[in-house]
């Protein structure tokens, strides 16, 4: 509805607006994040932009927000404008402070505190916009005694749901150890060379092709693996997991990026790994790199 076009005609304006009011809204529109209530529309002048303002604000399409202890104006979703209409006042308040926290909700205290409403009323009122289907309540995955309401089409933020890894509330281990599994699988595969004449072979330190999160991610789309659409923040905990479970090591950007140059003349120490390696500078007993547990160096002495 807020997408219909104005005319020259104030009949066919929307919610019965005048042409000053639909050029006022729709200037503000233009502007999601608000317009200063001295802000006006070009070729409109201060008492017909102040009348639209105001005549919009009764007429619910304009809200009032706050933006660095500023006040400012923000255009209110004529569809959400339109139900709050046939509202009455006490329904109108409730509504519109649900409608303010889109995905997140709003827990039922929060809501008596923005509202002022008796606990009596507030219910009263919670009650009736639920029978219309103005409005529903959900669970909170992190506060479950809580009843958390929002406008009846939202969907939930991943803050309330849980995200990828919650169904109905409730941790989904299977699905994450299935995911484990198969990152880990991929890691592994791009992790060592396939050399079948050399047992335990390994990469040497310059390797740069690694699996990346990305990378993992698109592996998992790609197989199918997993019917919901991760995000790389979901994956990179999956891999955080594995990292803290000992399955796999996190490589730290300098030893992905950083490339140095051995100024040592060629002779037996750069045929060590030791010599050609591109941490070498940061291998110490307690350090991030230690000599003691290094894979590349116990390969060549075995070797």
């Amino acid at each position: 509805m807020d997408g219909v076009q104005g005319s020259s005609t104030d009949g066919d304006m929307p919610l019965g607006l005048s042409k000053e009011e639909w050029t006022f809204y729709q200037f503000v529109k233009e502007n999601p994040k608000g317009v200063k209530f001295s802000d006006r529309p070009k070729d409109m002048g201060v008492e017909e932009a102040y009348l639209a303002m105001n005549t919009l604000l009764k007429k619910n399409t304009l809200e009032v927000i706050q933006l660095n202890g500023e006040n400012m104006l923000r255009a209110i979703d004529l569809r959400d404008a339109e139900k709050a209409s046939r509202l009455n006042d006490e329904q109108r308040l409730v509504y519109n402070a649900i409608r303010a926290t889109g995905g997140d909700g709003i827990w039922t205290k929060d809501l008596k505190k923005k509202t002022n409403l008796h606990t009596i009323v507030l219910n009263r009122t919670l009650k009736t916009l639920e029978q219309k289907q103005e409005i529903k309540s959900v669970k909170h995955v992190k506060y479950p005694t809580r009843k958390i309401y929002m406008l009846f089409d939202t969907t939930p933020s991943s803050e309330v749901t849980g995200g990828a890894w919650y169904t109905d509330q409730e941790l989904d281990t299977d699905f994450i150890d299935s995911l484990k599994a198969a990152c880990l699988k991929y890691i592994l595969a791009r992790s060592f060379p396939r050399n079948e004449s050399v047992r335990d072979a390994v990469y040497g330190p310059d390797y740069e092709h690694y699996p990346t999160a990305n990378e993992v991610r698109r592996f998992i789309t790609e197989s199918r693996i997993s019917s919901i659409d991760l995000s790389i923040k979901d994956i990179g905990s999956l891999l955080d997991v594995l990292v803290y479970d000992g399955e796999v090591e996190k490589r730290l950007p300098f030893m992905a990026s950083r490339k140095t140059r051995s100024h040592l003349p060629t002779e037996a120490l750069t045929e060590t790994p030791c010599g050609r390696c591109t941490v070498f500078t940061f291998c110490k007993e307690d350090g991030p790199i230690s000599p003691f547990s290094c894979e590349y160096f116990k390969t060549w002495l075995d070797w």
